[in-house]
């Protein structure tokens, strides 16, 4: 259960997300209030590279690193902190997950699954759809990136 000042950061954060920008505060306060705390310790893995994977992450406070696999070795490819988020791309459709993500720090990351969304959104449609929708060009965009 989020107190009242991660309710408002997670409203606040949300409305910045262009897949759930559309959303009603309702029904971002709903998402927020079914958002599980997860506390990660400096070095802990949070997602490992071909995991299975149906959840989005968000990012309280702390850094984490984006691995990727290069052959036997992991190559850090990005670096994230307050305000960001990660596994949006298998919300909807649970994937493997396409890199390792690793706490830099201390942190504190809210999770949700596509399951809650859809839960939450049932009523409405077509901001479901929208979220379907976006996240679907997002995950279009990281497969086919331009050069």
């Amino acid at each position: 259960m989020l107190n009242p000042e991660d309710y408002s950061w997670v409203k606040k954060t949300f409305k910045g997300l262009d897949f759930f920008d559309h959303c009603s505060d309702d029904d971002i306060l709903s998402l927020a209030e079914s958002m599980e705390e997860m506390n990660c310790e400096p070095g802990q893995l949070i997602l490992r590279q071909g995991e299975f994977s149906d959840r989005l992450y968000l990012i309280r406070s702390g850094t984490v690193d984006i691995l990727k696999r290069a052959g036997s070795d992991s190559k850090k490819v990005a670096e994230l902190g307050e305000g960001e988020y990660f596994g949006e791309i298998s919300l909807m459709t649970p994937s493997s997950a396409i890199a390792t993500v690793k706490a830099q720090t201390g942190c504190v990351i809210l999770t949700m699954t596509g399951e809650v969304v859809e839960s939450v959104l049932s009523h409405k449609p077509n901001d479901l759809q929208e979220v379907r929708k976006k996240i679907e060009e997002r995950k279009k965009a990281f497969e086919n990136p331009k050069n």
